[in-house]
């Protein structure tokens, strides 16, 4: 007797029993026996091929055997795995889609899912310079799940901003909250965390009534709950706490412009407030992993835009400077250990990615690179999403993107006689403000390029040749320009080091010299200047007292004088041509009015039924106000359109001219042509691996 030819049939039957036994196989009913043949097939025969089909006729002829029918495609699923990975990501996610009451066995598969996402997140981030996928422009307001499977995210498809996650390796999106029946109102998803173990997220909701809320949610969309809501105060969510009992954020007092850290509890809402922070909060905050040190960034100095890395024990204990440098630095987030934490900085003239050892509150060594140039440093660096367990670190790149156009049209006849043109093709993507000259032989335009390439810089070009001159003021930032009526000069908002308010800008020579100085002061939104030359007019901030105001500038005598006062900012505003009135849009009641220069009563000439206003302009005749108006629940960068209104008021006409986010509206003195901005915002995930210190790690 041949004992081998034996052997193998018993050993066979053993593993038979041992899998019989394992799964729960108790009868030799027909699909029983089917899938027994399939798993020999497979595993004994080794003939991956050959064992799908008899797995596919388990759930094609006993689909209401749901137990055999989800375990043959967690197996078709392991033959692809070995096969192809895409195949074997399709048949796992069956699995999780069709049989999700099949517990055991959709665990199987979502943990081969997960290995499968990270074997193509190291194949994408070889080949694509650690980036991962484009959300689009919500990326900043959402977060990856511990596990690295999951990512928040905003989804405005409804109309509404819902809280949504997506499944990274499918690309599935899931809408956890959707609007109740009978809830007209308008709102928004802000930000959202997922907790610690990843069954919860934290998000922050705003209404069109100007409430805020805090609320939580289950992963699966069920047990939404509101924690905390206010119409005077917003919460900007930073962290959990390890345990997942509270939430670290900060409370934005908007009626004191003041700050406070605080931890809300997860279970009953309470307000824990940790340290007041005064009228300029952090911009980020993160928990150490053990909760003794909350790490931050925080200004150098009240009026700097550069910040430093400071620790402050949990519970307002002491507080330590981490990193202090010339150079401006902000925290992304702690690693999963505690042991150390990354932040972004500029000291070596872009952005960058350092990380520096910590323990018990004290730096155990310098600073070390990461990673050069990992976002644009006009945007101020990147914007953490944190690490997921694995190490991974997650963050947003946001841009915005600007161009400047002119079209050419005809004010009466309602109609456009040439379409829109870009006006210039050098720095595309960073050109703003047009401007045409009083004569109307030039367009000024300000050109923010990368400051790596060069400054910022100030176009002018001839529209008769095309020929072009730059002007390079040295400042730190400027913007909001206008023409002098001399045409020799140019007005900017703008500051640096040593000057800071309203500036004058030589067209010639590029030479600046202040005008309207600013010092301890904020605002000079929507600068011109009268036809006359001999007055500015200005918006200036007063947050502390709520309060806002128009402002007119005797250059002369130096004198100010209030024209008006709002509780909202007003950020668009324009002289008529004939020096007698100021137009303005007032977001507090979606209104342009108009106001007498010397002040006074201001008359309502038009109110918005919906959506808003980005820019407002008189024509050169004095007698209609341009303005461009954004869809309703579009954002800056929305779909906007170019209207008229008659400086006496009535209807409002519309123009066949539509662009993104159209705004910075200049009418050329022939009244034939117009100039505007378009713009966008821009969004990007990516993801930094495998670069955490091998001690650490």
């Amino acid at each position: 007797m041949n004992r081998k030819k034996v052997f193998i049939p018993i050993i066979t039957i053993f593993l038979a029993t041992l899998i019989f036994t394992a799964f729960g196989f108790q009868n030799s009913s027909e699909h029983k026996v089917l899938f027994e043949k399939a798993k020999y097939t497979m595993e004994t025969k080794g003939d991956l091929n050959g064992a799908i089909k008899p797995f596919q006729e388990v759930i094609q002829k006993y689909p209401d055997e749901r137990e055999y029918a989800a375990k043959s495609q967690y197996y078709i699923g392991i033959c692809y795995e070995k096969l192809g990975i895409r195949q074997a990501q399709k048949a796992f996610q069956k699995v999780v889609d069709n049989y999700p009451e099949q517990t055991q066995v959709v665990q199987m598969a979502q943990e081969k899912l997960t290995v499968i996402f990270r074997a193509q997140a190291f194949i994408e981030r070889e080949s694509k310079n650690f980036r991962i996928q484009k959300v689009g422009a919500e990326g900043a307001l959402g977060a990856p799940s511990p596990d690295g499977r999951y990512f928040s995210f905003v989804d405005w498809e409804s109309g509404n901003g819902e809280l949504a996650i997506m499944e990274m390796a499918t690309g599935k999106r899931y809408r956890l909250t959707n609007q109740s029946p009978g809830d007209e109102s308008w709102y928004f998803v802000d930000n959202s965390l997922f907790s610690p173990d990843g069954k919860k997220l934290a998000f922050t909701r705003w209404k069109d009534d100007d409430s805020g809320e805090l609320r939580t949610i289950n992963a699966d969309g069920t047990g939404e709950r509101i924690l905390w809501s206010s119409k005077d105060d917003y919460f900007w969510l930073n962290d959990w706490t390890t345990d997942g009992k509270y939430i670290l954020g900060i409370i934005q007092r908007e009626k004191n412009n003041y700050s406070q850290m605080a931890l809300i509890s997860a279970g009953n809402g309470n307000i824990q407030v940790i340290k007041d922070m005064g009228g300029i909060g952090p911009r980020t905050m993160q928990l150490c992993s053990y909760g003794r040190w909350i790490a931050f960034d925080y200004p150098q100095a009240e009026d700097s835009d550069k910040r430093d890395i400071l620790l402050l024990e949990n519970g307002g204990g002491q507080e330590i400077t981490l990193v202090k440098h010339p150079a401006d630095d902000r925290l992304l987030d702690w690693t999963c250990d505690g042991n150390w934490l990354l932040f972004s900085s500029d000291r070596s003239g872009t952005w960058d990615a350092w990380i520096i050892p910590v323990k018990d509150g004290k730096a155990t060594g310098d600073p070390r690179l990461v990673k050069k140039n990992i976002g644009p440093r006009g945007t101020r660096g990147i914007f953490p999403l944190g690490f997921t367990q694995d190490g991974s670190f997650y963050y947003d790149v946001g841009k915005y993107w600007s161009d400047i156009y002119f079209a050419a049209l005809n004010i009466e006849k309602i109609k456009l006689t040439n379409p829109p043109k870009k006006a210039s093709l050098r720095f595309e993507g960073s050109n703003s403000d047009p401007n045409w000259s009083p004569d109307g032989k030039y367009l000024a335009y300000i050109s923010s390029r990368d400051p790596d390439l060069k400054s910022p810089a100030i176009c002018i070009q001839n529209m008769d040749n095309g020929e072009q001159i730059e002007l390079s003021p040295k400042l730190e930032n400027f913007g909001r320009m206008s023409w002098f009526p001399d045409g020799k000069s140019l007005l900017v908002s703008g500051r640096d080091k040593n000057v800071h308010g309203l500036l004058k800008v030589d067209s010639r020579t590029g030479k600046v010299s202040v005008l309207v100085p600013g010092a301890g002061r904020a605002g000079f939104h929507s600068p011109r200047i009268s036809p006359d030359g001999k007055y500015a007019f200005y918006e200036s901030d007063s947050w502390e007292e709520g309060t806002f105001r128009i402002m007119r500038y005797n250059l002369e005598t130096k004198q100010e004088k209030e024209i008006y006062q709002s509780e909202w900012q007003i950020l668009e505003m324009d002289i008529s041509p004939d020096g007698e009135l100021l137009a303005f849009w007032e977001g507090k009641d979606n209104t342009i009015k108009v106001i007498p220069v010397e002040g006074g009563k201001a008359k309502l000439l038009y109110e918005l039924d919906s959506g808003g206003i980005l820019s407002v302009v008189w024509s050169p005749d004095g007698k209609y106000i341009f303005f461009s108006k954004v869809g309703e629940g579009e954002g800056q960068g929305g779909r906007c359109d170019l209207w008229r209104i008659s400086r006496e008021g009535g209807e409002a006409i519309k123009y066949p001219l539509e662009a993104d986010g159209m705004e910075e509206l200049s009418l050329h003195p022939d009244g034939q042509q117009i100039a505007f901005k378009s713009g966008y915002y821009g969004s990007e995930i990516w993801v930094m691996e495998n670069f955490l210190p091998e001690e650490k790690k």
